[in-house]
């Protein structure tokens, strides 16, 4: 039952289609299932050639080349501050030799000779503050294996050093009023006009596997050249306070082999945003991360950051989790199960042949999930909005030229229903006009045939009435009207009866009563016709 009441329904409408449309409605759905077809043809071709991974691609290549762009940042920058730092280091080290050995002491009496510590330090921050002529780095440090109070209960903890802070990191150092002095003796700053900084403090403060210990002890296990000793040290903090940053520390190597301390330098968290923040003008909370990386794992705890600070600030710590989509790009998922998307690579930080070679570091440019996702689809839904507007359009042209096209013929239409073929102006369209002439032509020949016709009705009508008048004439009637059928004048047939002209006048007007015309010539022209009618009855 509702399959036979499911064809019905197709019956009707198909029976609609063909005999309750107009022809303009008609033209108008033959063009709108010609643009369907079109953007059905369209969409295919955008599918097939990956149009709507516009937004996909487009994030992509913005991603890739933002990764490129900072990890060339990284690897170079990074590389040169490690040169940098191992020439420091043999400088550093050629000074505390130099001054030792005029103090008639030798490297592994260091730790043994603290009332010596603040003539060596001195030596140093000239070294130091010359070092932190670069807009690479934000501070210089230096850290003896020595202590000036080893009586200290905290003695074991505590180290004599040096360490001084470029307060505008993203510019060559060019005055001491930029210079921050955080650790060493208060006496050598007063003594060159370096301001000493809210966290200042006399020692720096070591703790076993920190940036101190490690160095060492790389320096004191390995007898690889300083070029292959240096270690970048994460996110690391020299006390409580300070700024946190990226330390690049190398072994103080004498020539007896005695490890003296370490140097280096620092790369802030400041720096590190300003140096290598992604471009935002695509992704408003996209950022850079730099982090130990191990195993598809990267340390976030341990990591620098520049970029959106309201992603950054929402708590991205711990280990992330990276994984590959089939969209072609990485996901890293934190323990709270906080995703972000985005490109990395590793980046190398150290010679192939250096001593933390097997630190794996690796660089990525991250957004969140959400926002990709967002972006993607609103690309796709900007091609879908201007293919409909687009088919929009061509709709109500499509109408307009409906319109515009059937004018003409319905207008034709009109008037041959009215039958105003006269009444036409030219369409210009041969076929309307053609028609249109041939039907005026028609009209004009029906017209005159129609008249032609009438007439001859009309004139066969009167001349009956005159034939059956005749017998209504007396006999003195009928023998006038009988010599004007034989041709004879009035006057003749007044001789021919012997009769007045006058009474020939008298019959005339009741013969032309009777017979019902106006004159001699009107009776002649229907005598006329007598005598052709009895001719072709006889022949």
């Amino acid at each position: 039952m509702k399959k036979h009441s499911f064809f019905r329904l197709l019956r009707d409408i198909k029976d609609y289609s063909y005999e309750g449309l107009t022809l303009q409605r008609r033209l108008f759905v033959f063009f709108l299932l010609f643009l369907v077809t079109v953007m059905l043809g369209l969409l295919l071709i955008l599918f097939s050639t990956g149009i709507f991974r516009v937004g996909l691609d487009e994030s992509q290549m913005f991603m890739q080349s933002e990764l490129n762009r900072i990890a060339d940042g990284v690897e170079r920058n990074f590389g040169v501050v490690s040169l940098q730092g191992v020439s420091l280091a043999k400088r550093l080290t050629s000074e505390i030799e130099r001054n030792l050995q005029e103090n008639d002491l030798s490297p592994s009496s260091l730790q043994d000779s603290p009332h010596s510590l603040e003539s060596v330090l001195d030596d140093c921050l000239d070294i130091l503050n010359a070092a932190l002529i670069n807009d690479k780095t934000s501070a210089a440090f230096v850290v003896l294996n020595a202590t000036i109070n080893p009586e200290l209960e905290r003695a074991e903890s505590s180290r004599s050093g040096l360490f001084l802070r470029n307060m505008l990191p993203d510019a060559a150092f060019g005055s001491l009023s930029s210079l921050r002095y955080l650790r060493g003796p208060a006496s050598l700053a007063r003594a060159r006009n370096i301001f000493l900084s809210p966290q200042w403090q006399m020692e720096f403060t070591v703790a076993p596997d920190d940036f101190f210990d490690l160095t060492m002890e790389a320096a004191n296990n390995s007898e690889a050249e300083l070029s292959q000793l240096y270690l970048w040290n994460p996110k690391a903090k020299l006390s409580e306070g300070a700024s946190v940053g990226m330390l690049l520390t190398l072994p103080l190597i004498a020539g007896d082999g005695t490890v003296l301390g370490v140097c280096g330098f620092e790369v802030s968290d400041m720096l590190f945003k300003m140096q290598y923040t992604p471009n935002n003008t695509t992704f408003a909370r996209v950022f850079s991360i730099l982090a130990p990386f191990e195993q598809n794992m990267i340390d976030a705890s341990k990591a620098l950051m520049a970029g959106s600070h309201t992603v950054i600030s929402a708590g991205i710590d711990g280990f992330l989790e990276v994984s590959a989509d089939k969209k072609g790009f990485y996901h890293f998922t934190s323990e709270q199960n906080v995703i972000n998307s985005g490109l990395y690579q590793q980046v190398n930080l150290y010679p192939k042949d250096g001593v933390h070679n097997e630190q794996g570091w690796a660089l990525g440019v991250v957004i969140p999930w959400q926002d990709l996702s967002v972006y993607i689809t609103s690309m796709n839904v900007r091609i879908v909005l201007l293919l409909i507007t687009l088919l929009a359009a061509s709709a109500l042209i499509a109408l307009f030229l409906s319109r515009k096209y059937i004018k003409p013929v319905v207008n034709v239409i009109g008037k041959i229903r009215d039958k105003t073929y006269t009444d036409y102006e030219k369409t210009y369209i041969q076929e309307i006009d053609d028609l249109m002439f041939f039907l005026a032509e028609q009209e004009k020949h029906t017209a005159l045939t129609h008249s032609t016709s009438d007439s001859s009705q009309g004139s066969f009508t009167l001349y009956e009435a005159f034939v059956e008048n005749i017998e209504t004439l007396s006999p003195a009637e009928r023998l006038v009207f009988n010599l004007y059928m034989d041709g004879y004048t009035a006057k003749e047939i007044a001789d021919k009866l012997f009769l007045s002209i006058n009474t020939i006048k008298t019959h005339n007007k009741r013969i032309y009563m009777k017979l019902n015309v106006s004159s001699r010539k009107e009776l002649l022209v229907y005598v006329n016709m007598m005598k052709e009618r009895d001719s072709d009855l006889f022949s």
